[in-house]
């Protein structure tokens, strides 16, 4: 079941959470006409199982299940921990002759077992992402939702086309890119040896005193790989070996600012924002994002030879 449209490398795949571009409910008959049997579907869900909430103008429905513990609530830019079960509302707007409108379990391979999300506009199904912020940390809510605001016109594994979803989601946590660097040093038991204004955190991890210091216009031959802090393998294009005129400007800040600090046959990892990387657009090759919005970077950088 995918439920993200993008691919991280070497972490996890998720597929289909993520937002395809939203229709128009106003588009055609065909949409309209949809978006009323949905919502009928899901008034008959709601009722029959004695489900009391909110439906938004869009049409989701809303039910908070468990108070947050917190008063944090998620914000794009952030990443988000969360757990989900995922149902098909199955009734008289998809199956012929059915009186009655039941949920059937679709996906329940996160439903212990947390999924982080770099969390952004547009990243999520529109009726996933609208009602993960209203949720809190800690919170869990059921989420009921026509199919605009989830799978829409095209099927996906065991959803029908048109079918109206039921999410059971548990936000578990949301963190900024610096909570996620520091949790990220903290797990790895890194030792930060240098902390730059801009918030390059460098981490020295082979040291060469006599080694030559590079200058202007020299030539800088280093290798480097780089990663994705949940990563488990670098991204594509992230690991290699490359050349680089000292003082002219051909990686992103933070990597430009991580290797300045190194001598010739020193090795450091350097860990910085998205600010000094890629920001808030990512990098995709062939329109799947090899690195995400908002997504802090680590790096390997070593630098072999000057001249």
């Amino acid at each position: 079941m995918r439920i993200i449209q993008f691919v991280i490398f070497g972490a996890l795949l998720i597929g289909g959470l993520a937002s395809c571009q939203q229709q128009n409910i106003d588009a055609s008959t065909d949409a309209a006409a949809t978006y009323t049997a949905n919502m009928a579907d899901i008034s008959s869900y709601t009722l029959s199982q004695g489900l009391s909430g909110t439906t938004s103008a869009s049409g989701l429905f809303f039910k908070s299940t468990s108070p947050g513990s917190t008063t944090v609530i998620p914000a794009y830019g952030q990443e988000i921990e969360f757990t989900y079960t995922l149902y098909v509302l199955k009734g008289p707007s998809n199956i012929s002759g059915s009186t009655t409108v039941t949920a059937q379990k679709v996906d329940s391979a996160y439903a212990t077992t947390s999924t982080f999300f770099p969390f952004f506009a547009g990243s999520l199904k529109p009726g996933l992402e609208e009602g993960i912020l209203k949720m809190h940390e800690g919170e869990s809510a059921t989420l009921i939702m026509p199919s605009i605001l989830a799978f829409g016109s095209t099927p996906d594994g065991s959803i029908p086309a048109n079918s109206p979803v039921r999410f059971d989601v548990t936000l578990k946590r949301t963190r900024t890119e610096a909570q996620q660097i520091d949790d990220y040093i903290a797990a790895n038991k890194l030792v930060v040896t240098e902390t730059t204004q801009s918030g390059v955190r460098i981490i020295k991890t082979k040291t060469n005193p006599s080694g030559a210091t590079p200058s202007a216009n020299q030539t800088i031959t280093l290798n480097y790989a780089g990663k994705l802090l949940r990563a488990t393998t670098g991204f594509t294009g992230g690991t290699g070996t490359d050349t680089k005129t000292v003082g002219v400007t051909k990686f992103v800040p933070g990597f430009e600012e991580g290797l300045k600090s190194l001598q010739v046959g020193e090795k450091a990892t350097v860990i910085f924002p998205s600010s000094l990387g890629y920001g808030a657009t990512g990098a995709a090759q062939n329109n799947i994002y090899v690195i995400p919005p908002y997504s802090p970077l680590s790096f390997d950088l070593e630098v072999v030879s000057v001249k």
